[in-house]
């Protein structure tokens, strides 16, 4: 906890009383994340915000973001279910569905002035979203993969975990007893992303660490290239 804090003042500068959103899917990171947020959010006298999606993908996706909201309220954190239209809902693919989850997430913070949304992405999701791109052909811009900070419809996406591992984040969850659930559509093979996920915690060490080390190579250039 004391590193995040640490990383974050050093990282960031925010007004007096910042306004925060964090996006909640009630998953293990980004449960951590505004675990760790909120007791930042308290050291500068901000507001926090837990955004929830209910994505309705599947037949229970309300009573999965009801049952995460009661688990926020608990921690006197203030909560707000998004539900997506169903007129969206066309092809009810991963792209889609991350389409609609931002629309949301960052018309919800314009209509309520709050200009930061945190994002619970981590190391490991960058990784795989390298090897996601590399099949793809993507370019060096593409190759760079999530970004720390970026703008979209005005909001200021920040991903502070980023340089934390997937073990980091489920140690610290369960040192500090934080709940979360696991979604299902994780180890769904129908789409990519777990299919690269299950390759890669298969993979020959040797493999691993050649993927992160061309990962690394394109993030320390990344700055002299932009």
């Amino acid at each position: 906890k004391r590193n995040f804090l640490s990383y974050i003042n050093k990282n960031f500068v925010f007004e007096s009383n910042p306004k925060i959103a964090v996006a909640v899917s009630g998953g293990p990171d980004s449960m951590a994340l505004l675990h760790l947020l909120n007791n930042w959010s308290k050291t500068v006298k901000g507001k926090i915000n837990a955004l929830i999606i209910d994505h309705k993908l599947r037949n229970n996706s309300k009573e999965e973001a009801l049952s995460i909201s009661q688990i926020i309220k608990n921690y006197n954190i203030n909560v707000k279910v998004l539900s997506v239209n169903k007129a969206m809902i066309i092809s009810k693919s991963m792209s889609e569905a991350r389409i609609n989850r931002y629309n949301l997430l960052t018309e919800y913070c314009k209509k309520n002035k709050i200009s930061y949304l945190f994002l619970g992405h981590h190391f490991d999701d960058n990784l795989e979203t390298f090897v996601n791109r590399k099949i793809s052909g993507s370019d060096f811009d593409g190759l760079q993969s999530i970004k720390e900070i970026s703008l979209r419809n005005k909001t200021c996406l920040i991903r502070p975990l980023l340089n934390y591992s997937k073990n980091e984040i489920l140690n610290y969850n369960s040192n500090n007893n934080i709940p979360f659930i696991e979604d299902p559509s994780n180890k769904n093979f129908h789409y990519t992303r777990p299919i690269i996920r299950k390759f890669m915690q298969d993979a020959d060490a040797n493999i691993l660490k050649e993927i992160i080390n061309e990962f690394e190579l394109i993030k320390k250039n990344s700055m002299l290239y932009n």
